[in-house]
């Protein structure tokens, strides 16, 4: 066996280091561009976390893999935001017990919102077993393999072998290829262990997940077939989260309903695949969505040809409906998307289905091409309408803002390059009713499958660890707040800031349970929150705060602020009513 070996100096003598499982872990995963690791050291970390430089500052370009020490509960949704900002892969790091707990929060939204992630977790030693070691993490115990295999039967690797750990890292690595998180199970007893000398390849990270290749088989049925099947016919195209990767999908999918004619819907996410200028846009899907896309969308039948970017399976999207039309044609990359059976999602159609395979972008402008000279023959288009909703808002009560008119005023403000995430909160409902199409100066993003309150702030820190240069925001409840309040002092230096809607009270319940339990008295809703001042905690925290005035007289200054160089984190304090209601709320009526 050929033994791993580092060099170090020491004066002017050579000493030669065997290097360890843990070192070569890092080294590898350094291969990969992985750089940032975020989390909480501990018992079973120590030995990993040893090999790891402090974050300073954040810095895209650092050379040496960095950590940074945050919560684990939010240092698990650092990935996501990291991922979804760059494109690129980060790692999440937590000790045993509690701790694993917390971190695989995010490690749930990764895999619900198929994002490649990666979690490492240490294993009590093996010779503990039955010796109640602490935080017993063994069949005896928490049994915390059974528990990541359960949701990562795919994706969770027990690294318990050193001479078998590079094949192991392989296999992880066609995991993140294919958009799915992964577990890295650590055993001290193994990685501790010199191991063998490995031939790390790199690996090109990149927005599209891999194989990075189109599958011509599946284009050219899409191309024989569709022109045919479609004469005549409507075609209305379904924009997912999926699509929401490549960063010239507005463009394509522009071009796309030109070519056909087509309207053109999209989910939370996948708006950011989605140009607002497109004449053919007819908003968000299912909850917080637009009336007309609404409209649109229950209008499908039969006699329809539906395609979709990326397939949005969940019920915030689909409402557990079935897709009725004749025809649906999937463009995707992904082997094994969460909600799919088989790879597929032919059990969420009415008639047909068919997936046409490679990197959307791809595989779109290849099709687009060949499309745009036909002139199929199909229905007009339905005539663009600028305003795409038709109930009336009320206004709120009187010492709060106008939620309607907060957002409106909001997207009037966004300079270029704005990542911003809404938590689960009225935000993440009522902000894409109102503003009804995409800002091209700000991608919006939504962990709203997993739906786990607070896990914007992970989000946004790990934008900004992969984007320093990017001016980040986040829109989270005082219901949310209260899960990551005790890490806002790590996130002082970082420059986000955080709009918290603070209406004393768990706003979704409030203005859902009325139509789930319609019967009880709003004191059985259990929806009430102890008022907090939220900018007396941020200043302690080290932040900047801001109040903002119901009239929204000082929303314009304190967007200057937020964009203005080298200020501190900011959080803002929005008081808003509870019981203004803006965006709706399909799903409540599954409840």
């Amino acid at each position: 066996m050929t033994v791993n070996l580092t060099v170090e100096a020491a004066g002017d003598v050579q000493v030669v280091k065997p290097k360890t499982g843990y070192e070569f872990l890092i080294d590898t995963l350094a291969t990969w561009h992985v750089r940032h690791y975020a989390g909480v050291t501990g018992g079973g970390v120590i030995h990993l976390l040893k090999h790891l430089e402090p974050m300073v500052v954040p810095d895209d370009g650092v050379e040496r893999p960095v950590f940074f020490n945050v919560g684990e509960y939010v240092a698990g949704f650092i990935p996501l935001g990291y991922y979804l900002a760059s494109g690129k892969i980060s790692a999440a790091i937590a000790t045993t017990g509690a701790a694993t707990r917390l971190l695989t929060c995010g490690l749930s939204d990764a895999k619900l919102h198929n994002i490649p992630a990666i979690y490492l977790i240490p294993l009590s030693p093996a010779d503990t077993r039955y010796r109640a070691p602490l935080q017993d993490t063994s069949a005896d115990g928490a049994d915390v393999v059974a528990q990541l295999r359960a949701e990562l039967p795919s994706g969770t690797f027990v690294l318990n072998d050193p001479d078998s750990i590079e094949e192991q890292l392989e296999e992880a690595r066609k995991q993140l290829d294919q958009g799915s998180p992964i577990a890295l199970l650590m055993p001290p007893e193994a990685l501790g262990k010199v191991v063998p000398e490995p031939v790390l390849t790199p690996w090109r990270g990149d927005y599209a997940h891999k194989p990075n290749r189109i599958d011509h088989g599946s284009l050219a049925h899409f191309l024989a077939e569709f022109p045919r099947q479609s004469a005549g016919r409507r075609v209305i195209v379904l924009a997912g989260e999926e699509a929401a990767v490549y960063p010239y999908m507005p463009v394509l999918t522009t071009r796309l309903c030109k070519a056909l004619q087509a309207p053109i819907v999209w989910s939370i996410n996948g708006a950011n695949a989605v140009a607002r200028n497109n004449s053919f846009g007819f908003g968000y899907l299912g909850f917080g969505g637009n009336d007309r896309a609404m409209q649109l969308w229950k209008s499908l039948g039969p006699d329809d040809i539906v395609i979709t970017l990326g397939f949005c399976p969940d019920e915030y999207t689909l409402n557990f409906s079935d897709i009725p039309a004749h025809t649906t044609w999937n463009f995707t990359n992904l082997t094994a998307p969460y909600g799919s059976v088989g790879g597929e999602f032919r059990h969420r159609v009415g008639g047909e289905y068919f997936d046409v395979r490679g990197p959307i972008d791809q595989v779109l402008s290849e099709a687009i091409g060949r499309l745009e000279g036909l002139q199929l023959p199909r229905p007009p288009a339905p005539a663009f309408v600028a305003d795409l909703n038709d109930r009336k808002i009320l206004p709120p009560r009187a010492g709060t803002i106008d939620i309607a008119r907060f957002y409106q005023e909001l997207d009037c403000q966004w300079q270029s390059g704005s990542i911003a995430f809404d938590d689960v909160c009225l935000a993440y409902k009522d902000r894409q009713y109102v503003t009804q199409r995409p800002h091209p100066n700000v991608r919006f993003h939504s962990l709203y499958r997993g739906s786990a309150m607070g896990g914007a702030l992970g989000a946004a820190i790990g934008a900004k660890l992969a984007k320093p240069e990017a001016t980040v925001f986040a829109f989270m409840g005082d219901g949310c707040f209260r899960l990551i309040a005790g890490c806002l002092a790590e996130a002082r230096s970082l420059g986000l800031v955080l709009f918290v809607l603070d209406n004393g009270a768990l706003g979704i319940m409030v203005q859902g349970l009325p139509v789930v339990i319609p019967d009880y008295s709003s004191d059985r809703y259990h929806s009430d929150l102890y008022r907090i001042d939220f900018g007396l905690m941020a200043r302690a925290c080290g932040w900047t705060s801001r109040k903002l005035m119901p009239d929204l007289s000082n929303l314009a200054e304190i967007m200057r602020e937020s964009y203005s160089p080298g200020h501190p984190s900011i959080l803002v304090e929005v008081p808003v009513d509870a019981e203004q209601v803006v965006g709706q709320n399909p799903r409540a009526n599954n409840l």
